[in-house]
């Protein structure tokens, strides 16, 4: 028997000898699905495969984050948490984001892969590294925005309305899922208001802190909701 094979695209057809063949798609490749992978292909053209530390919350990127957000079809919902690695401070609820994504990751070997059967799984963006979420929706810290296949189905900093807490975060989960059901986007170039540059913000917080409190701990945190466009500027202190 003669085995010949002859590139087709993205697979390859292979025949045995008799005129007739079948094609084999190649397996999907594991950066698909895993912000680390994914951005070593782009920047390299290397494949890696998921090497995720499952007690961790994946960060992405800019370089990644569009591919990552639109190609991905599983998990149906993906959550981006955003902080900034400047100011930790300004994201108090990221312990319940790292409980949430231990309690569904635990001892996976490869979430990234592994997370296809979840109804969501959750990524970090730090948006002192990057400008994409700055720039299209004017994003701050302690923000969530939540994805189906690429369309933005929820962006704020309070869950169900009411706070950060876990128990909104995961009726607001079980909303998006209803969103997605229904077909209710958010539009691509959704944009918060937003009064002044974060790091100007920043600094007139720690000024008044200072004065009024005796110390710098503190963020301004604008309260905000997607569909009304409403801003309450609160001083918060941790």
């Amino acid at each position: 028997a003669v085995v010949s094979t002859q590139s087709t695209g993205g697979s390859s057809a292979v025949s045995n000898g008799n005129g007739t063949g079948r094609s084999r798609t190649p397996k999907k490749r594991s950066c698909n699905t895993c912000p680390a992978s994914l951005r070593l292909f782009i920047n390299t053209g290397q494949e890696m495969p998921c090497k995720c530390d499952w007690k961790t919350v994946p960060i992405v990127t800019d370089v990644e984050y569009d591919q990552l957000i639109c190609e991905s079809s599983a998990p149906p919902l993906i959550v981006v948490s955003v902080f900034s690695s400047r100011h930790p401070e300004a994201t108090p609820c990221d312990s319940m984001v790292e409980e949430v994504h231990y309690g569904i990751n635990y001892s996976r070997s490869q979430p990234c892969v592994q997370c296809v059967q979840d109804r969501y799984r959750l990524l970090r963006y730090d948006i002192s590294t990057g400008a994409l979420l700055r720039n299209r929706h004017n994003a701050i810290p302690g923000m969530f925005f939540v994805y189906c296949k690429g369309s933005l189905l929820f962006a704020d900093l309070l869950f169900n309305g009411y706070s950060s807490a876990k128990k909104d975060f995961l009726k607001q989960i079980f909303k998006c899922g209803k969103l997605a059901e229904d077909k209710k986007f958010l539009p691509s170039d959704f944009k918060f208001t937003s009064l002044r540059g974060w790091d100007e913000a920043d600094e007139t917080v720690r000024q008044l802190l200072t004065l009024q409190f005796g110390q710098t701990s503190g963020w301004i945190a604008p309260k905000l909701s997607p569909l009304t466009k409403r801003e309450d500027v609160a001083i918060i202190g941790w």
